[in-house]
């Protein structure tokens, strides 16, 4: 009678163990299907490409050959043009470093091949020199239609089928943004004197496509 005791015991020890193993087995199934669904159920990223423009004879580049002395704030245009291209400068102890660009302009002519920037106003300093280069660029913007923030570094843009670039990186270089729901980020890059005809953007996993005009 004892060992029959005994052996019930065993038996129902093991059906609890048993039963408590298929317990956390269902648990973990049921967290796994949750965690599922809630993925499944996070809004899609949703954007449009507003416009796709091309600008030609636009300032592409620009080389401070000669920072000046004595430069007090100011900007600078094409010299010796009534184009629309602007610029502030960046001034470090009276010497020009850098540019800020307002506007890249267009319809420079490509001759001369090299242009050189002029101080528009009255400014103290003196020999400043700075040659710029034209070419075509590039404008587009897109706005974020969802409800996701979008960031630029994980957005993609391709011209013409070619290599992509990132958004994050447009003609003023390196510059990661976050576009947040119903902004529009404008994206100015260069497109080496090509004229573009069709630009596609990719952002997780959605692409969309735009005619470049």
């Amino acid at each position: 009678m004892g060992s029959v005791a005994v052996g019930a015991m065993v038996v129902g020890t093991s059906l609890l163990v048993v039963f408590a193993l298929a317990m956390a087995t269902l648990e973990t199934q049921v967290e796994e299907s949750l965690a599922q669904i809630e993925a499944s159920a996070e809004p899609l990223t949703q954007f449009t490409i507003e416009n796709a423009n091309n600008v030609d004879g636009a300032v592409v580049s620009f080389t401070i050959n000669n920072g000046g002395t004595g430069y007090s704030p100011g900007q600078v245009v094409v010299n010796g043009s009534t184009g629309s291209f602007l610029a502030n400068l960046e001034i470090s102890g009276g010497v020009v470093t850098g540019l800020d660009v307002l506007n890249y302009g267009s319809s420079y002519l490509y001759t001369p091949s090299l242009y050189f920037l002029e101080i528009t106003g009255p400014n103290t300093g003196t020999n400043l020199n700075i040659s710029a280069t034209v070419g075509k660029l590039v404008y587009t913007n897109i706005t974020n239609d969802g409800s996701n923030d979008i960031d630029t570094d994980f957005a993609w843009l391709f011209t013409d089928g070619g290599a992509p670039i990132n958004l994050s990186q447009g003609i003023d270089g390196y510059s990661q943004n976050t576009i947040f729901p119903g902004e529009t980020f404008e994206l100015i890059y260069d497109v080496s004197n090509v004229t573009a005809t069709r630009i596609a953007v990719t952002i997780d996993g959605i692409t969309k496509a735009s005619r470049v005009i």
